[in-house]
């Protein structure tokens, strides 16, 4: 069940979401950005973007912010 902003208990964490879809759009899209995947991440069970590191090496879950 959808609540508003002002519900929520962690506004911050509302927050933070929203930002993340302004930049990185939603997880959903089935075409992400360059250095951008859509995957399971095995830390946190979610289907959610990951966004590959400065280095190239790894990728980092957007939702948890574990690397994969």
């Amino acid at each position: 069940m959808a609540r508003r902003e002002e519900d929520l208990e962690d506004s911050f964490l509302y927050r933070r979401y929203v930002r993340a879809l302004e930049r990185y759009g939603d997880s959903r899209d089935e075409r992400p950005s360059p250095g951008h995947v859509i995957r399971h991440c095995p830390s946190c069970g979610m289907r959610a973007m990951f966004r590959l590191d400065p280095e190239g090496m790894w990728f980092e879950c957007l939702h948890c912010g574990h690397y994969a």
